[in-house]
């Protein structure tokens, strides 16, 4: 995925994302799309992640935690190249922050760990 890559709102926004494809429909109607099948996916995998995170968390046997974790990982995968595909569609835009709104975050977080103890 090029996160670099950026687009400008028809009010001026700027962007990071790409243009909606052209295989995506102008408007939505009552067919499935290839954006819909490819969301029913990527959402049944997030649920999938979710369920093999808990089991590796709760299981006592290594070799099958072992064997858990090697799944989860290629679900991971998965997922990835599911969600880099509607990032190429266009599905996912982000706004650009500004330099103010990132050094903002930046000193709310820092300000955060005045919250820990040294010991930590």
């Amino acid at each position: 995925m090029d996160t670099q890559s950026t687009v400008t709102s028809n009010s001026g926004v700027k962007r990071i994302g790409k243009p909606v494809s052209n295989e995506l429909p102008k408007v939505k109607d009552s067919n499935m799309n290839v954006r819909d099948r490819l969301n029913d996916v990527l959402l049944t995998e997030k649920h999938n992640l979710v369920s093999y995170q808990i089991g590796i968390n709760e299981i006592i046997n290594d070799d099958l935690r072992s064997l858990l974790t090697e799944n989860r990982n290629r679900l991971q995968d998965l997922h990835n190249r599911f969600f880099n595909d509607l990032f190429n569609l266009g599905e996912y835009q982000a706004d650009l922050a500004s330099s103010a709104q990132i050094k903002d975050s930046v000193d709310v977080f820092t300000n955060y760990k005045s919250q820990f103890s040294n010991n930590q």
